[in-house]
């Protein structure tokens, strides 16, 4: 079974146009997109992986590493705030959300607005967190 939200090594079962297949033991074939795949990656070969469930609930593997794992501490910029949360940047292309009612302190981006120009920089908020997994209805976020 690999598990979600830290380093795996899976093997590489099959290899398709758009990536490979790794072993996911039980929970089946695991995706990993192209752009991730190493390029003398073969059949057999065994990667270390990060897993994580994308936007449909699949899991996904990545040999990009976040700047946290489950369990772990990291200090994260907010990335953009939406009805449902605030998404983090974790060093992963899909940003971590971090639901409203999960926040101890209400997540938010400050944007300064400089008067002499007409650049408008953002000056986003570093947050220390611990990443989690929970259950929201029958769904793993």
């Amino acid at each position: 079974m690999a598990i979600l939200g830290k380093m795996n090594p899976l093997k590489v079962v099959k290899i398709v146009d758009f990536g490979v297949y790794l072993d996911g033991m039980s929970d089946g074939e695991i995706l990993m997109p192209t752009r991730y795949v190493p390029e003398d990656c073969k059949v057999g070969d065994t990667l270390s992986v990060f897993i994580y469930k994308d936007s449909e609930d699949r899991l996904i593997a990545t040999t990009l590493k976040p700047y946290a794992m489950v369990g772990e501490f990291a200090c994260l910029e907010v990335e953009s705030v939406s009805e449902v949360g605030a998404f983090l940047d974790w060093g992963l292309m899909k940003q971590l959300l971090v639901p409203f009612n999960e926040q101890y302190a209400k997540m938010f981006m400050l944007t300064l607005k400089a008067s002499v120009s007409s650049l408008q920089p953002n000056w986003k908020n570093s947050l220390i967190i611990i990443t989690l997994i929970w259950r929201m209805g029958r769904k793993w976020i």
